[in-house]
């Protein structure tokens, strides 16, 4: 798992925490041991210039990583990606997504999901 200092977190839901913040799309439920869909995208658009753009996104399944998606200046900083939810051994697990903005750090979602 990677580490970084200083990871924001959304707190009073502003345009700007929102343009930075990665939200994570996807079922509330889902069956032990199935592929899903999870969409990860910011909740208004962000630039995407030159000097200010999303560089990447990273998806963890609570502290194991799972994905990453680099972005250019080019690109919508959205991303779909199919997941293998874990055992029922479980009951519920936590996705994660880190975004990073080359002009204002790293930023974190988080979302719980049921085991059926």
């Amino acid at each position: 798992m990677t580490h970084y200092c200083g990871i924001n977190r959304m707190k009073e839901g502003t345009d700007f925490e929102k343009k930075h913040t990665p939200f994570i799309e996807c079922k509330d439920k889902v069956k032990a041991d199935d592929y899903f869909e999870v969409k990860i995208s910011t909740g208004i658009p962000h630039p995407m210039e030159d000097d200010h753009f999303i560089h990447w996104v990273e998806l963890y399944m609570g502290d194991l990583y799972l994905a990453r998606v680099d972005f250019t200046q080019f690109m919508k900083p959205e991303v779909k990606l199919m997941v293998k939810a874990p055992s029922k051994e479980h009951e519920k697990f936590t996705l994660r997504a880190l975004m990073r903005c080359n002009l204002h750090g790293v930023w974190e979602y988080e979302k719980e999901i049921l085991l059926e």
